[in-house]
Order: C-alpha cells, then structure tokens, then sequence
C-alpha cells in the first residue's frame, strides 16, 4: 500500500528528554531509517508525540507516552480506542486496535504508518536536537554512539568523560545490553538484563575494563568502546570543536564557558552580561520548558531591545 493514502499529520511532536534519549536505555528512544548504503537517519521517539493517519477511511491517532514503571522504552495508545490500552510497539497498537475495530487481522508496519519515514514528519521530529546518536559495525556488532566526551588523551583517539556507547551480547547466559562509559579516571562497563543492573566492572582503560568480563576477548577492546572507528573520531572532534552541552553540564563552569565562546559571544551586544544566569535559572525551574523572550529578562535589562540576530543566537 502506498504510504500517500495514510494521509499522516503530525499533530505533537512531542519532547526530547535528556534521561530517556541520552542515558543508558537510549537505543529505544530512536528510530534508524536508511537513506543511502550505510547512512541512515536518526530520528528520536519523542514523549507525547502524536501522529494522525488514515486506515480503511477510519482515522486513527497514535500517543507515545512513558510509563513510570517502564521508562526504559517508549509506549504507544491508540487514542481511537477508547479503552486506551497501552502498547509496547506501535505495530501492535495499530494492528490490535485495527482488529478491534474491523474485526480483520492486519500486518501493518508501526514505524512505517506512523511517518518516521517521511521526510518531512522526520525533519519536524529531528528540530532542536543538538546531536543524534548514531550506529556502527565492530565485527557484525552493532555499537549505539548516545553521548560524545572529549580529551587530550591520544591512545583514546581524544574521546573522554562523558562518552558512551552499548550494544547487545550474551553474558552469562543471557541477551544483555552492555554499556560502555569513558569517566574522569576509568573506563567503566555496567551490564543490564530486563532493563536491570547486574554488574558493573572498571578498569583504567578500554584493555583493562574489557579483561574482566572474559567475553569477546578475540576484538580489540577500543574497537568494542567505538573509539577506533573513524566516523566516531570524527564526531568526537566536531566535539572538540564546538562543544554540545546538555542540562547536567549547566553547572560545569569549563564547558559552559567554552560553549559560550563559540556559539553566543560574538552575536552578543553587550558587554559583560551574565549570560550563565540563563541557564541556571532555567535548569533549576521546575518546568523544562521555557518562554525565550520573558525569561532573557533574568540576564537583560526589562527594556532591553534586541536585534533579530541576537535573539536568534539565543534560540
């Protein structure tokens, strides 16, 4: 079936949330479509996202949402059903409401339907995110690159605190996601099975944390952390050059202060603003959502007019 008699309309985009895209169960908060051999485009599953489409001249409206009790993966309603059931995939929300509705069972392609292939839904999900995760291959392994660091360390091809990268293997026994981090003075490897911990090993550097688990022991251990690989080295020095920073790093002085130089100052009109208070302010706000023109009064004067350039350096 052609995907134009969907008639999809992206009524919510939704949120991106820093915990659930960019922490350790990141791999089920995006979507990978191919565009070309070996390219493919991240596009995030955001909470509260909701897409409208069209089957058997019936409309039906798609709801992603988090459940408090399972956060580690998103969870769809069909908000055409009104017992409201929730879902661990949107195949099997459209399919079961379908059945509900038409009493005929269906095969339809929950990704597909819902527009993550459309190149204009896409471009609407992927608006204000600041870095998207994305996939090698290690030896038929497929590594999740979620969070990018930096260093000066030359035998980590400069990757540091702050990155990270998984995938999923057997350990003892058992599927597992294994996720690899880069902290201030280790390397750090915690093991999760049904989305819990249970075991975490460390060790000074990629060779000395891998030794430990005694799996995989035939690949080299900076191949397995992602960091050998040349379009993760690239990435970690577009980093170095124009650092991204996330909520937690509002409060690192170095960072912000190194984002600031590349990215605002020179659009800036004023001389010593206090242009941290923005962020501080905004960080411990209960809300993560912010009115951008009120809210640069905590750093401006009331009446303070801005040029159009400025403001949008700010955005």
């Amino acid at each position: 079936m052609s995907t134009d008699k969907y008639k999809r309309q992206l009524l919510a985009t939704g949120d991106i949330i820093e915990t659930l895209h960019y922490s350790v169960f990141a791999i089920n908060w995006w979507i990978f479509i191919k565009k070309m051999p070996e390219k493919y485009s991240s596009i995030p599953i955001r909470v509260n996202m909701r897409i409208k489409f069209e089957l058997n001249k019936t409309e039906f409206i798609i709801r992603i949402i988090k459940q408090s009790n399972n956060i580690y993966q998103p969870s769809y309603i069909c908000e055409t059903d009104q017992a409201a059931m929730v879902y661990s995939t949107p195949t099997a929300a459209i399919n079961e409401t379908y059945k509900k509705l038409f009493n005929v069972q269906t095969r339809y392609s929950g990704p597909l339907v819902m527009g993550f292939d459309d190149e204009k839904i896409a471009e609407e999900l992927q608006v204000g995110v600041l870095f998207f995760p994305f996939k090698i291959s290690v030896h038929n392994i497929t590594v999740f690159i979620f969070a990018l660091g930096s260093s000066t360390l030359e035998e980590l091809n400069f990757a540091g605190t702050g990155y990270q990268s998984s995938f999923s293997h057997k350990f003892r026994g058992k599927q597992s996601l294994i996720v690899q981090s880069i902290l201030k003075d280790k390397c750090q490897i915690d093991i999760y099975q049904q989305a819990e911990k249970i075991q975490t090993y460390s060790g000074v550097s990629p060779k000395d944390v891998w030794s430990k688990l005694k799996i995989l022991n035939n690949i080299d251990e900076k191949e397995l952390f992602g960091i050998n690989n040349r379009h993760v080295i690239m990435a970690i020095q577009n980093y170095i050059d124009k650092p991204l920073c996330c909520v937690t790093d509002w409060s690192n002085v170095q960072i912000m202060i190194q984002a600031f130089e590349q990215c605002l100052k020179r659009k800036i009109l004023v001389a010593g603003l206090n242009w941290n208070l923005f962020f501080i302010e905004w960080k411990n706000q209960q809300s993560s959502i912010i009115e951008l023109s009120s809210h640069l009064t905590w750093v401006y004067s009331e009446n303070y007019e801005f040029i159009d350039r400025e403001l949008q350096a700010w955005r």
